[in-house]
């Protein structure tokens, strides 16, 4: 395999500082990342194809790929539960495999990614900072032998140069979550206070007593508390609640 040098480690930090800056959100600046990354780490006469799996709470998926092909590479093992990328997030270690005709490490996996035209993997995990997220770099060759210790060193590199860009992705991905998970709390709570109201306007009764009986409701009908709630603002005439935030 031909040995040229990886770019210069500030051209790739400012070409990752890029993708951030020019993708409109954490999805796309993945999969942009993939594909800088499958473009930058093939060389000619071995086209590599990347996947980028994220497991998060001891789930994992491929975020982020350079094309089809390499996403359907990504999935296949994990009808297995394990697999060179998924073991190289779960370690956070290097795995690979330079021949999968010959290798025995997962004999069913193996034998379907060769039927598939696959004959070498290198996975390189992503160093993170938060433990309940760990990251890899799939890397696939139609070639036996494809990665040979320049091209891992390469692979490593570039793992190292783009791990920040990767680091402040998932830091906004969490971010973002979070501030979702807050709205959709207030919303919820919105709906459910203005039910309480009117249960108590109609009843006379205690802000714990109207409590009460939604909560009596949802228990009773199997549906959460906000439905019940919704229910009771639109039979009042209220119509759907909204949360004005400022």
């Amino acid at each position: 395999m031909e040995d040229p040098q990886l770019a210069e480690p500030t051209t790739v930090v400012a070409d990752i500082q890029d993708l951030l800056l020019d993708t409109p959100d954490v999805e796309a600046f993945l999969e942009e990342l993939a594909r800088h990354s499958a473009g930058i780490l093939s060389t000619p006469g071995n086209e590599v194809y990347c996947g980028i799996t994220l497991m998060r709470h001891r789930s994992a998926g491929t975020v982020a790929s350079s094309g089809e092909r390499a996403r359907m590479l990504d999935e296949l093992q994990y009808d297995f539960a394990d697999g060179p990328c998924l073991r190289s997030c779960r370690e956070v270690t290097q795995v690979h495999i330079p021949d999968f005709a010959k290798d025995n490490t997962w004999p069913e996996y193996n034998k379907l990614v060769t039927e598939h035209g696959i004959r070498s993997v290198l996975a390189v995990p992503f160093p993170l900072s938060d433990d309940a997220a760990r990251a890899g770099l799939n890397l696939y060759s139609e070639h036996a032998n494809a990665f040979d210790q320049a091209a891992v060193q390469r692979a490593n590199d570039y793992v190292q140069q783009a791990s920040k860009g990767l680091r402040l992705a998932v830091l906004i991905a969490e971010h973002s979550q979070t501030a979702n998970n807050l709205r959709a709390a207030m919303e919820s709570r919105t709906v459910i206070d203005v039910a309480t109201g009117i249960i108590i306007a109609q009843n006379r009764c205690t802000q714990q007593e109207a409590m009460d009986l939604i909560k009596k409701a949802s228990s009773n009908r199997n549906v959460k508390l906000r439905v019940v709630a919704q229910a009771i603002v639109e039979s009042a005439g209220g119509g759907p609640v909204q949360t004005y935030f400022k």
